[in-house]
């Protein structure tokens, strides 16, 4: 695994939210409170500082839902200094809710604080990088190892302090392997698909394009099967037949070398009525954000294979001030009303990654856009409004 893959973030790699669920952290604020309240009220575990423990419960609560908060529109991006901040809420709860317990022992395997540290990962975990998951969890565990060594094994002589720290740490470290696990799979898979063959919806549509890799591959070997078939015939190899043997050989080698160093983009349009013109291989500089959204906008738009050669046609060039710029043209079958409500989440996404996006709709959709460099301001508010003559702006 590279080093930008420990640092990449799902939602950078699926910007349009399709796997990574915006409503999470919501979902583990209501099952922390759930939780909480199930342990505290039908177990008994409230005691002896009612007060205590409800207020570490609002703590985590609120502190859960704030990673809602702070993570729209559509993932903000998240600093060091915000995930640290937001990280308070957690630590405080489980130090808070331990405090409620000076004094009298209870049952460990029952701490609902520490649960809701792990829930809290959970939250996170679309928005931030496997680094920082490690990081952050790896903190809870040693504020929550601190808190249960000072103030709650005095009081709990049930067990060895050893067996108490890490009954309590134990959900934390869960949630941090799992967090980090479930990053590093969405990630990777993501990539992966960004890469395959776009494909079509329909059975039709996929059988068109295996019947058109298939002719491409039996080309490909049409010679090397006729000279077989010759020399088999006539039980004889000649030197000529060894010479053009060997020129097959060294041309199928140089066109299977060829399709391995594709682009991404390249691969991704195989066989479909995409014309793509990208001498530069200017592909590779887009990040795993830009590849998705661009390779999703292209899924959306090209739903079957029945356009005819040329109805979409994508080029980059190289700017003045080094980035790319990459213009879409698409012949759209969508009607009207249906392709601007379909397209303004593309519109939406795309502008939360790119810079200077324009985007026409109409029976031929043209995007174009720039990436690399810093993001003008601008560019990264995506609840911005719509210039004129974009999906939900105002029209021309």
């Amino acid at each position: 695994m590279t080093s930008l893959s420990w640092r990449r973030t799902p939602w950078q790699a699926d910007p349009l939210s399709w796997v990574t669920a915006p409503y999470l952290p919501l979902v583990a604020a209501l099952l922390t409170l759930v939780h909480g309240l199930v342990v505290l009220v039908a177990a008994g575990q409230v005691e002896p500082r009612p007060r205590a423990q409800y207020a570490a419960l609002v703590i985590a609560v609120v502190g859960i839902g704030a990673v809602h908060v702070v993570t729209r529109p559509r993932g903000a991006r998240l600093s060091a200094t915000r995930i640290a901040a937001l990280a308070i809420a957690p630590a405080a709860a489980v130090v808070v809710s331990a405090a409620g317990y000076i004094g009298e022992p209870f049952s460990i395997e029952l701490w609902w604080a520490p649960l809701a540290a792990s829930l809290f990962l959970m939250a996170l975990s679309p928005y931030i990088s496997m680094v920082r998951m490690a990081t952050l969890g790896f903190g809870l565990a040693a504020v929550t190892a601190v808190t249960t060594l000072l103030i709650v094994v005095p009081d709990d002589a049930r067990w060895p302090p050893f067996t108490i720290v890490s009954s309590a740490i134990m959900p934390i470290a869960i949630g941090t392997i799992g967090g980090m696990t479930i990053i590093a799979s969405l990630t990777r898979g993501l990539e992966r698909w960004s890469e395959r063959p776009l494909a079509p919806l329909s059975p039709e549509g996929s059988a068109a394009v295996t019947d058109a890799v298939d002719a491409v591959t039996s080309e490909r070997i049409r010679e090397g099967r006729l000279l077989l078939r010759r020399v088999i015939d006539s039980g004889v190899v000649t030197d000529d037949d060894a010479q053009k043997a060997a020129e097959l050989a060294a041309k199928l080698r140089q066109e299977l070398a060829g399709d391995i160093d594709r682009t991404w983009l390249q691969r991704a349009v195989v066989a479909r009525a995409v014309q793509l013109d990208d001498p530069l291989r200017l592909a590779e500089r887009l990040d795993l954000s830009q590849r998705t959204a661009l390779r999703a906008l292209l899924d959306a738009l090209l739903p079957d294979d029945g356009l005819s050669s040329g109805s979409a046609r994508v080029e980059l060039r190289e700017t003045k001030g080094g980035a790319v710029a990459v213009a879409l043209r698409i012949i759209s079958t969508l009607p009207e009303g249906q392709r601007e409500s379909f397209l303004a989440p593309y519109y939406v996404s795309l502008e939360s990654t790119v810079q200077n996006l324009r985007w026409r709709t109409g029976p031929v959709t043209a995007v174009s856009f720039e990436v690399g460099g810093a993001l003008p301001r601008a560019a990264t508010d995506p609840l911005r409004p719509p210039p004129a003559g974009m999906p939900g702006g105002p029209r021309l």
